[in-house]
């Protein structure tokens, strides 16, 4: 009976993140194009609105957890579904930029309290055993829930129009939010009288009578922090995948299979990186998704066939599982449990940063030069320099244990082991 809470916690923790990443984030890119076009604007300009999302969410998540702290999360998740999905819904109604991009900040900041900061620190909480796998089916359901919406939503805006379209998205988010809400629990599990799945007491008393101070100002976090500002640019090209096929001459059919491929890919990855991490650890299965993402890019430069361009889209979702799943457990992994709550909001705040540059940026890359082809060129840059600072970052923790020294670098001996 105790385990059968855990599991429906994560299963109301699975539809969070399916409206707060996959229908708000992943499924946004099908409504670039026929937006832009109706409203007469370049696809850079009206995509802007989710890099505010984006930018908002990012700033927000440096302040969710002492929000946490001072509002019960029932009544902040309350809040917070009901005015993304009344924003969402208003999407249908405007008719300038400025409402979009007011629209889209709004959004972004009630999203952001049911999003990936507040979903992590919940699964932490409540899975000490089989966590990475308990994280990686979480933030599947993001690329579950893009990959079923966005031909749905295509589907609709072309035989009803993209306001009716941003209508049945609102109702999908308040669909998938509502067994959270109704659901009774709490971020920790003790306040329900229960232990977290698989918790060992003699793992937890040694982890918790170490106490130190987290120093910002190191070069482990640092170059983490740049891995995580980088990595996160690269998943933005995923919404513009319908606009690529199109721009390559294919119909908007197969852009929009581009896009559901690319979620599919987001889902496959993100449950395989969880495995490999409970099996071979964070970093080896974060190396495992980056050279996927790569070969991804690569088959979707040549573009020579539909089926070669879907296999790069699905390949190419990969990214998604290095910002949704490896960063949490490598921030987990690097600075330990008791330093999550401290260095995972800023490590978000980069990823959501990186996300907010990219969402624009990509769409004027071709608004200027007519072709997404640089888009992926800087990808492939991106991609280098993130494998440089998660080297290291990985040399710097090494450091710590090789030393044996109490505080290096901001990580403690205890902490780099954990």
């Amino acid at each position: 009976m105790e385990n059968k809470k855990h599991w429906i916690v994560l299963a109301v923790c699975c539809g969070l993140a399916a409206s707060s990443i996959g229908v708000s984030i992943n499924s946004s890119g099908v409504f670039y194009t026929p937006v832009s076009e109706s409203l007469g604007i370049m696809r850079g300009t009206f995509s802007m609105h989710m890099t505010i999302f984006s930018l908002v969410t990012a700033m927000g998540a440096l302040f969710i957890p002492r929000i946490m702290k001072k509002v019960p999360y029932k009544i902040l998740l309350s809040v917070s579904v009901g005015i993304a999905v009344i924003a969402t819904g208003a999407m249908a109604y405007a008719r300038t930029i400025p409402v979009f991009y007011i629209l889209g900040a709004v959004r972004g900041l009630s999203t952001g309290m049911f999003s990936i900061v507040p979903l992590t620190m919940i699964v932490n909480n409540w899975f000490e055993k089989k966590h990475g796998l308990a994280t990686s089916v979480v933030f599947g359901f993001s690329g579950l829930a893009g990959s079923i919406c966005s031909p749905i939503l295509s589907g609709c805006i072309e035989t009803m129009g993209w306001q009716t379209g941003y209508l049945i998205k609102a109702a999908i988010l308040l669909a998938l939010c509502l067994p959270a809400v109704i659901y009774p629990f709490h971020i920790n599990p003790q306040k329900d009288g229960l232990l977290p799945y698989g918790f060992e007491e003699k793992k937890a008393t040694v982890s918790l009578s170490h106490t130190s101070s987290f120093h910002f100002m190191t070069t482990a976090f640092i170059s983490f922090f740049i891995f995580g500002l980088l990595c996160s640019c690269i998943t933005s090209i995923t919404q513009h995948l319908p606009g690529y096929g199109e721009s390559i001459g294919y119909n908007v059919s197969l852009g929009a299979t581009l896009l559901s491929a690319g979620m599919i890919g987001n889902i496959v990855s993100k449950l395989i990186i969880g495995v490999l991490s409970d099996a071979i650890g964070a970093v080896k299965a974060t190396i495992t998704m980056i050279i996927a993402n790569v070969i991804g890019i690569i088959l979707l430069m040549m573009g020579s066939s539909s089926w070669l361009l879907i296999l790069g889209a699905f390949l190419f979702g990969s990214c998604y599982s290095i910002g949704a799943v490896s960063l949490p457990l490598l921030t987990k992994s690097f600075f330990g449990v008791e330093h999550y709550a401290t260095v995972f909001p800023t490590i978000s705040f980069a990823s959501n940063l990186g996300a907010a540059i990219s969402l624009s940026m990509v769409g004027y890359i071709y608004d200027f030069f007519g072709s997404y082809m640089y888009a992926f060129i800087i990808a492939l840059i991106m991609i280098g320099v993130c494998m440089m600072t998660l080297t290291i970052t990985i040399k710097t923790k090494y450091k710590v244990i090789e030393n044996g020294e109490d505080n290096y670098e901001g990580l403690t001996k205890s902490e780099s082991i954990i």
